[in-house]
């Protein structure tokens, strides 16, 4: 279980709007180095990301008015993939996104 301690604290960090937007785009960075080693996480680490997920998304218009003064989610150049790279597009209900959340 390589992964609990990261996963953990971006679940935590994912609504703290204390912080600046250039430390709060972190998470998103976060999110794209899980996204790179998901194949390598035991079951239980792929849950706890999906709770995230789950997270990200609840919170995902108050993630894109914070993290706007930092990033301009109109020109990402990630792929779509990365949703979390594209939170304009996310919360005005123009990309769907599907988790599947794994009992373990």
């Amino acid at each position: 279980m390589l992964y609990l301690y990261e996963i953990k604290k971006l679940y935590d960090d994912i609504d703290n709007f204390k912080v600046s937007p250039l430390e709060t785009i972190e998470i998103l960075h976060i999110r794209s180095e899980m996204n790179e080693v998901q194949h390598l996480m035991t079951e239980k680490e792929k849950k706890e990301l999906e709770k995230c997920d789950c997270k990200m998304l609840a919170h995902a218009e108050a993630l894109l008015h914070h993290l706007q003064a930092a990033y301009d989610f109109a020109d990402t150049k990630r792929p779509v993939e990365e949703w979390w790279w594209h939170l304009g597009e996310v919360s005005r209900g123009e990309l769907t996104v599907a988790l599947e959340i794994k009992s373990i």
